[in-house]
Parts: C-alpha cells; structure tokens; sequence
C-alpha cells in the first residue's frame, strides 16, 4: 500500500474460487440442485398432488399432476428461486454446495432449453453416479455410446398414430376435463386429424361461455403489419385490438419499389374512400417519408367519417417467400386475383399511369378479407382455384369461453398445451409409450450387446428408473410390486405393449403415450450435460464484475 500527498492508493484482490472437478466432492457438488429438482419432478408427477404457495399469494393452493401448465409454471418459478437464491441470502454464499448446485442447474437448464421432464433429471443422476464409481474417458464414452443405442432404438420403433379412435384416446387422457376434450376433439375432425405444424390452430379468448371454433381457408403471409410509426399502428387501432381484422372485400395493390412521394399513393387512397372499400397495400420496398403520413391522415380520416376504407400496409419480402420476387411469386399474384397478372404490380419508374379510379381495372385486384397481427397475417378469397402452395392452408381458430377470465385462461393454456405441444409434436414426429415404458423396453436390446459393448451395459439400470417413478406414484404399490412389473414389461416383446398390474395393456389404445420429440430432447440433454460436465477441468465459482462508475 503506498501513501502519497493524503492520498490512500490500495490493491484489493477478489476471492474467485477455483474448484476441481477430477475431485469427487465437487462432482457430487454440481448435482446438489438437480437432486433436490428430480425430488420435485418425481413427487409431482403421475397422479400427485402439489401444495404451491405462489409469490404474490397469500394462501396455497393445490395443483394436480394432471394440470400439466400450472405444474410446468410452478417448476420454472422454482427452479428460478434456486439459481436467484444466492443474491437474497448471503449466508448461501459461503455453501460450496449450494455454489456448485447453482452451476450444475443452470448448466443443466441450457442443455434441456428449459424444458424439463422427470426422465432428465433421473437419468442425469443415476448415469452420474454410475461415472462417479469409475471415473474416466471409457466410462463417459460408453454411457455416452448407450445413450446413443437407446436412441436409435426408440427412433426405429416410434409409431405414428392414424386412427381417429387412437387420437381421441389420447386426448381423454390428456385433458383436464370433458368439455376440453371435446373441444379438441371438434377441431382435429375439422382437420381430419391432420395436425402437423403449430400454427393451423390458433387457442384466443373467447366472448362467451361456451367455445366456439371458427374455420377459414387462407393464404398464410409470412410477415405482419409493419410497426412504422406510431401513428401509423395507432391509425389501425393495433395498440388496443391487437387484430386487424376486415371481413368485407378490398381492393388489392401491388407497389414495386421504395414508396415515398405521396402523389403515387393518394389516387389510390380517395379512390378507396369513394368506393367505401378497404386497401390492402402489398410494397417490395420502403415506406417512408410523405407516403406513410398519408396513409396514416386517410386512416384517421376513415375512422373519424365511419367509412371501411383503411388502409393495411404489408411489405414483400423475397426471402420469406423461398427466395422469389413479387414478380416471379404467380401463385400469390394469381390469389390476390390481379387483373393483369404480373402486368398489375404497379412500379412509378416504368409504368405511364398512376393507380387510380381512370385505372382500376389495371392495377386493383381483391381479396375477401384480412386479420392481421404486428406478426402474422391471413388473407382469405373465396375462389382460388388452380392455385397450389404450402401457404394455402386451412386455419382453425378455437375461441375458448368460460364465467370468468381466470377460467377462460386456465383452459386456454391447457387446450393451446394439449394441441400445439402433444399433438402437433406426435402426429408429426411420433410417438412412444409414456410412463417410462419406451425407455424400459430398450433394456432387452442393448442388454444383448456383445462384449465390445461392455461399458455400454452401465445405462441398463438408470433405464428402469423412469419406468419405476411412474408406476410407484400412479398406482401407490410397493417396491417389489413395481420390480415385477418393470422386469415383465421388459420381457414383453411387444414395443406398445406393458404388463401394468391391470394386466397386459396396450399403450396405443389407452392414449399411454408421449411424442418422440420429448423422450428425443431429454436423451439428447443428458448426453450433452454429461459431455460439457466431464470434459471440464476447472470450473469457476463466481466472477466479478468491474464496479460501474458513478456518475
């Protein structure tokens, strides 16, 4: 320390912990929150009931297995308080476990994307402490090559359901009550049962009671309506209504180029106005400067009058169109009912006239009607025959109805849960039996390996766990019960089939089932975590900022 004229000149070093992870206790260390988090999972789940006293709640309440949206808020929440825990109490700082556990969980959460099911977590642990008895490369390679092996097998044996009766199966079992199942039901008949992307149904509030669904054949635009300015989305109402929505039909213009000079767009807008007809206005390019301001003045000026002409910008854009130019783009042009085809789309630089009441019958095409989003966007004809492309879809929109707003958000999260997550990933992907039946049956398998696959067999027993957990928690029977079943159902041939204490039971037909894509994530996620774990030396406990400077 130096002293110099009054002055104090001081050099402080920051404690940072390094640790070790050759050394068992810190590998155990980096397990401590996830073991406390697989508890969580594995008493939660499968016909358990869950005691939650929420943030901002004064009492508890309960929340079922069943409920599956809550379940997930409340372990996110959870697992949340775990890792912000150290910053509220300083006394869990000078815990090299509870240090270590937060590591281990957040490095935990990145490999799963937040997307965590009991089977992660079982599986982290117990192939963990398989390494931990003999830690090494071989060890990791060959619980990392098991991994592997189950994988492939569940993939070559998924199964995609096609029968209604399968489906529907699935739904019952999956939905919190009757009438969200037959809601569900209701929109997967419309669709018959061809669910294969997460934006053919779309779950909102409804205004009543009771759900509603509605169904429209639309072209899918791949961007929404451009926030401009304020003005502008204030003009359209999108900061109150969200939706845009005109169920009458409009005028279509195609502009081709930067749209800045508003001579090239009022003709357009007082045609519109006369007419009493909204315009859609499609530009592959910019929309700027005095063009945008009238756009906007012509909105306002439509709302304050009570007339239908508003104006709905949306901008072309060739890479969210598989790389095509508005004029290459024949199955758009030919939905938007252009009167000329591609002689329509109106560019100032090279065409004499422009768009206007003397001109209608060159540039303006029609569309039945708009809803619109700030991100997406539908357009909707009534004939548009002859044109055949990927965005042409059928869309159903499920308005779920309920007494009161908490009601109407609760099952809209559930029937969103049910067909956008479940469905949408199984009917698309497949499927496998739940309950940790698919992970069980890959015990016979890899168990019949050969001896260059020895160090592969240390995967066996973990396998059973998922399988053991569910059992236990669904049906409440003893320990040795549960090992009977287990031991049958992987002795059963069958890959759908389980010997549940009910009896031989077919997974297909009872709805037992989960999507591949979930089993697939949680397999891909242990083997990362596991990876990323052991191929580190060091691990840092805590980094210190540099102090900001106050001003």
């Amino acid at each position: 320390m130096l002293v110099r004229k009054g002055f104090i000149r001081g050099v402080q070093t920051l404690h940072t912990p390094i640790l070790n992870t050759n050394h068992l206790s810190t590998r155990q260390g980096l397990l401590h929150h996830i073991r406390l988090l697989d508890d969580v999972l594995n008493r939660t789940s499968y016909n358990k009931t869950l005691l939650f006293e929420g943030k901002y709640k004064r009492l508890p309440s309960f929340i079922t297995s069943r409920d599956t949206v809550r379940l997930e808020n409340v372990i996110r929440e959870f697992t949340d308080g775990l890792q912000m825990a150290q910053a509220l109490d300083t006394s869990l700082q000078l815990n090299p476990n509870e240090k270590l556990g937060k590591i281990g969980l957040q490095l935990f959460m990145e490999c799963h994307r937040n997307m965590i099911v009991p089977t992660s977590t079982s599986l982290t642990i117990s192939l963990m402490n398989e390494y931990n008895k003999y830690p090494s490369k071989e060890t990791l390679d060959g619980i990392l090559r098991g991994i592997r092996k189950v994988y492939t097998h569940l993939d070559s044996h998924k199964f995609h359901l096609k029968e209604p009766a399968d489906i529907d199966s699935l739904v019952d079992r999956l939905a919190f009550s009757q009438a969200n199942a037959a809601t569900v039901k209701n929109a997967l008949r419309i669709l018959n049962y061809e669910l294969y992307s997460d934006d053919k149904v779309r779950v909102v509030r409804g205004r009543k009671t009771s759900d509603e669904i509605e169904v429209s054949k639309g072209w899918k635009y791949a961007a929404g309506i451009p926030t401009l300015s304020d003005a502008y989305t204030r003009s359209l109402d999108l900061h109150n209504r969200k939706l845009v929505s005109i169920n009458e039909p409009s005028l279509v213009l195609v502009y081709d180029g930067t749209l800045r000079d508003a001579n090239k767009i009022l003709p357009t807008l007082h045609y519109a106005f006369k007419e009493e007809k909204p315009v859609l206005l499609i530009v592959n390019g910019e929309i700027v400067g005095d063009a945008l301001t009238a756009i906007t003045i012509h909105n306002n000026k439509s709302k304050r009058n009570k007339n239908a002409s508003t104006a709905v910008i949306l901008r072309y854009i060739a890479r969210d169109h598989n790389g095509l130019h508005i004029q290459e783009n024949y199955n758009l042009i030919n939905f938007l009912k252009l009167p000329r085809g591609v002689g329509s789309i109106y560019n100032p630089e090279f065409c004499d006239y422009v768009p206007s009441k003397q001109t209608a019958k060159h540039y303006f095409g029609s569309i039945e009607s708009i809803k619109a989003t700030s991100g997406e966007c539908f357009l909707y004809n009534d004939n548009h025959d002859g044109v055949d492309n990927p965005a042409l879809r059928s869309t159903v929109t499920i308005y779920v109805g309920g007494t009161s707003e908490v009601e109407i958000d609760r099952r809209r999260a559930i029937i969103d849960n049910i067909i956008n997550q479940y469905l949408c990933h199984g009917l698309s992907k497949g499927f496998v039996p739940t309950f940790g039946i698919a992970l069980a049956k890959c015990i016979g398998p890899i168990s019949q390996l050969g001896p260059d696959y020895k160090d592969t067999r240390m995967v066996l027993e973990s396998l059973a766990l998922p399988m053991e957990n569910a059992i236990r928690n669904l049906y409440g029977i003893s320990n040795y019960e549960v090992s009977k079943i287990v031991s049958d159902t992987i002795l059963d041939p069958r890959f759908s089939y389980a010997i549940l204490p009910s009896g031989s039971t077919n997974t297909i037909s009872k709805g037992y089932l989960e999507p591949w894509s979930f089993v697939e994530n949680a397999l891909t996620g242990v083997s990362s975590f596991l990876s990323l774990l052991n191929s580190c030396d060091l691990l840092v406990s805590c980094i210190f900022d540099k102090p900001k400077r106050r001003h």
